[in-house]
């Protein structure tokens, strides 16, 4: 910074010199000096007289713009010591995104082919399909625990907590829907004294839920692309704000050790 600045001052007392000598140029030219040749200093005594004014107003200029060279070094190192806590603080959400939402999202895509996969290879085949949608429907009953608890401990930013709440609320329906796609299993429990209201009304649920299964199947599934669509989204823009910050101190001409 200090050669920076002494390479300016050289170049304005340049261009004062020049000045200096344009005008004495210009008053020989057009015969001043001769009206004050006999004075000490001729042609440059005619010249300070002339263009003092002039002459005042660049000092003060180039005296302004070295008194200020400190409030701007200041001003640059703030805005890199600014630069490197923001660096930092995206850096490390990124990070943290990365560990925590990466071995999420692996478990949540290796539920939603497991669903796709096992119901449609197992929708024709009646004596497997209920026993199948029974150990699932512990698979998404622990997966939406799972989400349940990094929602309350309210992880990531909103549109992830937003898009982590629906699939919350979706995988709720799903559980539902299995639990009730069996639900004459405890209909035929010889320990639950059922009427026959109650009984019917089982029959029904288990009805709609082996034709809303599907649906649910496929209701989840896009839930879940959804929500990787929105943890891939916010990590490119962390990343894009992390790589600006980077590039940001990658140009400034203060070093390290400085802004530290």
């Amino acid at each position: 910074m200090n050669d920076n600045r002494n390479t300016l001052a050289l170049i304005a007392a340049a261009a004062v010199l020049a000045l200096v000598l344009g005008f004495s140029y210009g008053a020989t030219f057009n015969g001043g000096c001769e009206q004050i040749k006999d004075a000490p200093f001729g042609c440059i005594e005619w010249w300070f007289s002339r263009y003092q004014t002039l002459l005042a107003m660049f000092g003060a200029i180039f005296v302004a713009w070295l008194s200020v060279q400190p409030v701007l070094k200041q001003l640059k190192l703030s805005s890199v010591q600014t630069a490197v806590a923001l660096q930092q603080v995206h850096a490390d959400r990124e990070k943290r995104l990365e560990n925590w939402l990466k071995p999420e999202l692996a478990a949540l895509e290796k539920l939603s082919e497991d669903l796709a996969r096992g119901y449609y290879e197992r929708e024709d085949d009646h004596g497997v399909l209920p026993h199948w949608v029974w150990d699932m429907n512990q698979t998404v009953d622990s997966t939406r625990d799972r989400l349940i608890r990094r929602q309350d401990r309210n992880f990531g930013p909103a549109e992830i907590t937003g898009a982590r709440q629906n699939l919350i609320d979706i995988l709720g329906r799903l559980s539902k829907c299995m639990s009730d796609y069996n639900g004459s299993v405890y209909a035929d429990d010889p320990e639950y004294d059922l009427s026959d209201d109650d009984r019917a009304k089982i029959d029904a649920a288990e009805d709609a839920a082996q034709k809303d299964l599907p649906i649910r199947i496929d209701e989840t599934s896009v839930a879940i692309n959804k929500f990787g669509e929105v943890v891939a989204k916010d990590l490119r823009e962390l990343r894009m704000r992390r790589r600006f910050y980077d590039q940001m101190l990658a140009s400034a001409d203060l070093s390290r050790p400085e802004v530290e």
